[in-house]
């Protein structure tokens, strides 16, 4: 308990325990008791915080600023451990900077004004301090480059553009033990990270993020409908894509960035209807007529051109057309992560494969015996 672990006097260095005890008590809401935090940092903890280890010295200081109730002494708490820095070392004082800088984001004090200069910071501050994280690769403990991402989709949250959103929320989430989120954290990153995902300019691999539990947090909630539409892109399923916007329309079309994107979404779609479709085609006849493309991405015949031109400048797709003879020559389409049916597809092309291996080595066997002994 807390109070045993305050019995001890630091004197007999039992300071892995006394951190750690200290750090499970601040770190529980529930134990908060006015500014009981703040007289236990300054009556107890400020006496001998130089022999604790300064990254969880770091993550209990952090705990004693966000128990500020005022914005401005929060943010001087914190200054006060940053002019520590020598003693802290890379480590701590990166993180506490990084939460500094995520607190005045969030904490959202101050005019308009005020709110321009702060994302304009922030935004240097992201740049600025990407090389001191990159000097920390190898570190066991991941929270210094997991509040970094949380800093930057904080940012481009409310600054855009959406697939820099989408970026650094999957390494948030690599860096970030599911565990460690709320139920409502979760359940807001899995929302928006699916919204960013669907509207975002630059974003067609969609495995990545359903590789990760995030949007299972929509299960039983009213967001449930997006982990649908996420899994439907994926597969690029226009048929599933219309009957989920006739379903959910009023909550499809309540959402600004499918609102106002809405062509666009449409658009995409039809891209990864046909990727999926060449994905699905066997690599030694793809040479698709623009009849089958028209079907499968329930376009036009007069637009299928314009489809694989804007694949082909994209660069999801590498190939050549045909427009006399109306058929696409595809020699390469992006790499994408897989789910299990695209993977239990990608198995039975990789048997078929195997037999015809097989076969065309029994026919050389049988046709040239005195080559093969």
């Amino acid at each position: 308990s807390l109070s045993l672990s305050l019995s001890l006097s630091p004197g007999k260095r039992l300071w892995h325990q006394l951190t750690s005890c200290l750090a499970e008590f601040v770190s529980n809401e529930a134990n908060r008791r006015g500014d009981n935090f703040i007289q236990l940092y300054q009556q107890f903890l400020a006496k001998f915080e130089g022999k604790l280890n300064q990254l969880e010295f770091a993550k209990i200081a952090n705990c004693v600023a966000l128990s500020h109730e005022d914005p401005q002494a929060a943010v001087a708490f914190y200054d006060a451990m940053l002019e520590k820095r020598m003693r802290l070392g890379a480590e701590a004082t990166l993180y506490l900077e990084l939460l500094l800088w995520l607190y005045k984001l969030t904490s959202r004090a101050g005019d308009a004004g005020d709110r321009a200069k702060t994302l304009s910071d922030v935004k240097q501050v992201i740049e600025s301090k990407r090389p001191e994280l990159d000097a920390l690769e190898g570190v066991m403990d991941t929270c210094v480059h997991s509040t970094y991402y949380h800093l930057a989709t904080e940012f481009f949250k409310e600054a855009g553009p959406h697939e820099s959103y989408y970026k650094h929320a999957l390494m948030l989430l690599a860096y970030t033990p599911m565990d460690s989120m709320s139920a409502e954290q979760a359940t807001s990153l899995a929302t928006d990270m699916s919204l960013a995902a669907i509207s975002g300019d630059s974003v067609y691999n969609f495995g990545e993020v359903l590789a990760t539990p995030i949007v299972g947090a929509l299960v039983g909630t009213p967001n449930e409908w997006l982990g649908e539409l996420l899994r439907c892109f994926n597969k690029g399923d226009i048929e599933q894509f219309n009957m989920l916007v006739d379903t959910y329309s009023s909550e499809y079309f309540a959402q600004p960035a499918l609102k106002l994107r809405h062509n666009f979404i449409k658009e995409k779609l039809a891209l990864l209807s046909l990727m999926n479709f060449l994905f699905e085609t066997p690599s030694h006849d793809r040479n698709i007529p623009f009849a089958a493309i028209a079907d499968r991405t329930r376009l036009p015949l007069d637009q299928v051109e314009w489809l694989a031109m804007r694949a082909m400048s994209l660069e999801l797709i590498k190939g050549s057309m045909d427009e006399v003879d109306q058929i696409l020559h595809v020699d390469w389409v992006q790499p994408r992560v897989l789910d299990n049916d695209q993977m239990s597809h990608l198995a039975d092309r990789l048997g078929e494969w195997s037999e015809k291996v097989a076969t065309a080595s029994n026919f050389i066997t049988d046709q040239t015996p005195e080559l093969l002994g």
